[in-house]
């Protein structure tokens, strides 16, 4: 009798290839009970083994997986590791978690403190430099997805959201809407790839449209008080002024630094705009309710998951997957 593959089993049983794998490699436990008694009926009434190799990997699997990010207190990390979390745990696997700070020397560390832990693959949310390593882990049958940002000159799977068109599209929106002085307010970060991305948008929009903007960069742990001089200095009250925020962190800082303008909510939307990313849902409670952008992080935590375990079953896949923002306009914006 021709032996059976775990495709012909999937075939036969009505499932798919992955949900058998899952069933022999005893990782059940979000498996209906009649989706594992039809795979085990198949398996009883055609005398399926799983090959030698098969076992081999079976008795080899650790079922970790290791992720390092920047910071998880932070919102989007927080909710794309819930995505993750939840899709590993549903999975059968744990996982290992490393705050990196965006350092590449922390990243290394990261990377052979979870390798001698037994991680079988990594989702990592990546410096520029992360390429050197990404060489290794690949040598070592390590598959890895690349998070929101990844290393300029490597391939490979990469989750992430369209912030350079929603940014692009959005400031050119607000050029039709009839703002014609532009503020940008980014972080200490923008040199990545993700933040690259909400930052270039910005500019190129701009450059299109043969117009100039200011930019100004602050760290996470900047105060009003000094953002507030900022903006004196770049934003003219005599012109239709859009302040457009490239940092979920730094939007609530710049929304109390505009509170610091006499009779501020009168500034809105005809002389002001503010527009930023949100991650939380905090900007449409505020007095007036803030525009804002969403980012999909919990989705794309899912997603990256998801990519990670069909890597590691064989599946060799590069390019990337792209989320959409949402853009919100509320009463901060024309």
């Amino acid at each position: 009798m021709k032996k059976l593959t775990i495709n012909e089993i999937a075939e036969k049983a009505g499932v798919s290839k992955t949900t058998v794998s899952f069933y022999l490699n005893g990782k059940t436990n979000k498996m209906s009970e009649e989706t594992k008694q039809r795979i085990q009926q198949i398996i009883d009434e055609t005398g399926y083994e799983p090959s030698a190799a098969a076992r081999a990997m079976k008795a080899k699997s650790s079922g970790v997986l290791g992720v390092i990010l920047d910071d998880v207190s932070k919102p989007y990390e927080a909710q794309a590791l819930k995505g993750i979390e939840e899709t590993a745990r549903a999975s059968g696997y744990q996982i290992l978690i490393g705050n990196s700070e965006l350092n590449f020397n922390n990243e290394k560390e990261y990377v052979e403190q979870m390798v001698r832990c037994g991680a079988e693959g990594f989702i990592i949310q990546s410096t520029y430099r992360f390429g050197m390593l990404a060489a290794s882990l690949e040598k070592r049958r390590k598959p890895l997805v690349y998070l929101g940002t990844r290393p300029y000159d490597v391939k490979g799977r990469y989750v992430k959201s369209n912030h350079y068109e929603c940014v692009y599209q959005m400031v050119t929106g607000c050029i039709g809407k009839g703002y014609d002085a532009f503020v940008m307010v980014a972080g200490d970060a923008s040199d990545v790839s993700g933040g690259f991305e909400k930052t270039r948008g910005y500019k190129d929009a701009l450059q299109d449209a043969g117009l100039e903007g200011s930019s100004c960069y602050f760290t996470e742990q900047v105060r009003s008080g000094d953002v507030f001089e900022q903006l004196k200095l770049l934003v003219d009250l005599n012109k239709r002024t859009l302040i457009y925020v490239a940092e979920p962190e730094l939007l609530p800082v710049v929304y109390q630094a505009i509170r610091n303008y006499p009779d501020y909510q009168r500034l809105f939307p005809d002389t002001l705009g503010l527009i930023g990313f949100d991650m939380t849902g905090w900007t449409r409670l505020t007095t007036p309710a803030i525009s804002a952008i969403l980012e999909p992080a919990c989705q794309e935590g899912v997603r990256a998951a998801r990519e990670l375990l069909e890597l590691l079953e064989g599946k060799r896949k590069e390019g990337e997957v792209v989320f959409k923002n949402v853009v919100k306009w509320r009463e901060t914006t024309l």
